[in-house]
């Protein structure tokens, strides 16, 4: 399991994990490897926790590593932060 990475975006926190899948028998070797991407989303609060929600990041592409999923993770959480991704929101934290 990755440790998350953290950013900030307009007042909110982002903690991303990008979750390596087991390669297919038939795989090659050197083949680029898929990742199960998560984001947490919470508001950005001095020493209070406050409520966040979690959400999958949609994706059947492969990665070349597990930086570029965790950048696909980032850009995935501010679009839900921009409201730009259809039936999920963030607007209630």
């Amino acid at each position: 399991m990755s440790t998350p990475l953290a950013d900030h975006y307009k007042g909110y926190e982002i903690h991303v994990q990008a979750l390596r899948r087991a390669k297919d028998r038939d795989d090659a070797e050197d083949s680029p490897r898929h990742f199960d991407i998560v984001v947490t989303i919470g508001r950005s609060a001095q020493g209070a926790s406050g409520r966040s929600e979690m959400f999958g990041v949609p994706s059947d592409e492969p990665f070349d590593s597990p930086i570029d999923a965790t950048r696909a993770g980032i850009d995935y959480a501010r679009r839900i932060i921009d409201k730009q991704v259809e039936g999920v929101s963030v607007e209630d934290l």
